[in-house]
């Protein structure tokens, strides 16, 4: 069986090799995720250094995660206009120089400012390194594990973002991190021009960029997600209702608007592609599911299970190996027995694993039951996360690739930030202790998942069937 009807994009290998390509853009994936989460293990040395308090400090990482979220779309169309190899020089160097503010910074307003532009030179460089994937690998089966080792790289980010974190901290100071930015970023641009071709006009898309769409989506998204990381600390957060609101309003905008525009920022045919609605639908529902369960997961473990910090950290390392090794399993897999089967499998893996957490109470033994649910758990994310990422790029033409990649990465951070607000409030409401939030919420994750399943099993047609 095949994976799915095949990409209409020239395969472009360099003369270098696209291994050495790739390892550049794995490297840039990895290390735009793992700010994410590595500057949490800093903000204990910034509040010093700025006397600064907790309340603070939260938009040293709130403003990082909010760019990156409300600039994807708009970074994506971009990159297909102008050029993918420009989009992520220039993505590159918005990092690197975001991050030299930071690390030189001695005001924590500039510190939180450079951060957003962080933010923003993140989601460029993503977008386009995604557009890169999709342009130069458009055969199997060297797609499917490209875009496996890419999906790798984030899971290594994420995972060993707070332990490169801790080391520099621990051991030189948080500037540190910053400086490691800019030093990798230079190794990667010098990578960049040595071995990728310069876009030439065949590359990129026709047209100019909406700048209404682009400004509408991305106020959108920006407020929305705003307004879920507010939501998520305090449901009945006014504020946090009212720019929601605002931010819909503005989404619908953006839907009204590209009906009307002459060359809007989704192009008509973005959505004639049969699986791509299915496939960012069923990543809203994986991330949902996932960032509420880390969330939920780790209060779990510490305040029933008695398990210290550091102790968590270890408990949840399977999940950290899990999701370095297993994107690459999968992207080796989907030529096999095609994405929509690996989809299902995934999603189904993935609705028991969070279920089981429902049941875990206090004096639950590691290794006979933690352990095997969090393998359940990371077999059916990874399958899940490559299998709905290739699903979003199949059938994008040659001018679509970063858009499309954008938009798959925006319905994961729309989907994480809906989950944890979500999963806060069953839990709160839940009635009874604390552990019965918890059961409450992994619940409600599961019951986010079977709809993830369920739209997958639906919406997700393969070739075959596509074709008649």
């Amino acid at each position: 069986m095949t994976t799915s009807e095949s990409v209409d994009a020239p395969v472009r290998r360099t003369a270098k090799g696209s291994g050495a390509v790739l390892a550049i853009l794995c490297t840039a994936q990895a290390l735009d995720i793992m700010n994410l989460s590595s500057v949490n293990m800093a903000l204990p040395e910034m509040a010093r250094d700025w006397n600064a308090s907790p309340e603070q400090l939260s938009w040293v990482v709130s403003a990082y995660s909010l760019m990156f979220a409300g600039f994807l779309m708009v970074a994506g169309r971009a990159a297909d206009l102008y050029g993918r190899r420009r989009a992520l020089l220039c993505g590159m160097v918005l990092f690197a120089a975001a991050s030299a503010v930071v690390w030189s910074s001695h005001s924590l307003l500039l510190a939180v400012a450079a951060r957003a532009v962080q933010g923003a030179g993140a989601a460029v460089t993503v977008s386009a390194a995604l557009g890169l994937i999709g342009a130069l690998w458009g055969e199997e089966p060297g797609r499917s594990r490209a875009l496996g080792a890419f999906g790798a790289m984030g899971g290594v980010g994420l995972a060993f973002g707070l332990v490169v974190g801790g080391a520099l901290v621990g051991s030189i100071g948080w500037r540190a991190m910053f400086a490691m930015n800019v030093l990798v970023v230079v190794a990667l641009i010098a990578g960049v021009l040595v071995l990728i071709p310069a876009d030439t006009p065949q590359d990129r898309a026709r047209g100019h960029l909406d700048l209404p769409g682009a400004a509408l989506v991305t106020v959108g998204l920006l407020g929305l997600s705003f307004a879920l990381t507010q939501l998520g600390k305090n449901v009945a957060d006014g504020a946090g209702w009212a720019v929601a609101a605002v931010a819909v309003a503005f989404l619908a905008g953006f839907v009204v608007w590209q009906r009307r525009a002459a060359q809007p920022l989704v192009p008509p045919t973005v959505w004639k592609r049969p699986n791509l609605a299915a496939a960012l639908a069923v990543a809203v529902f994986m991330y949902a599911g996932w960032v509420g369960v880390n969330y939920f997961a780790a209060l779990l473990l510490q305040n029933v299970l008695g398990f210290s910090p550091l102790t968590t950290g270890v408990a949840f390392l399977p999940l950290a190996i899990g999701g370095t090794l297993l994107p690459l399993v999968a992207g080796r897999l989907v030529p096999r027995v095609g994405t929509r089967r690996l989809m299902l499998f995934g999603l189904t893996c993935y609705t028991i694993g969070l279920a089981l957490f429902s049941l875990v109470g206090p004096g639950a033994n590691y290794w006979a039951v933690i352990l095997p649910i969090l393998v359940i758990l990371i077999i059916g994310l990874s399958q899940t996360f490559v299998s709905a990422n290739i699903t979003a790029l199949t059938g994008a033409g040659t001018d679509e690739q970063a858009l499309a990649g954008a938009m798959f990465n925006t319905a994961l951070q729309v989907g994480g930030g809906l989950g944890l607000a979500v999963l806060s409030t069953i839990a709160a409401t839940a009635g009874g202790d604390v552990l019965a939030g918890y059961r409450a919420a992994f619940l409600t994750a599961a019951g986010i998942s079977l709809a993830g399943l369920l739209t997958a099993a639906a919406g997700i047609r393969s070739p075959h069937s596509l074709n008649g």
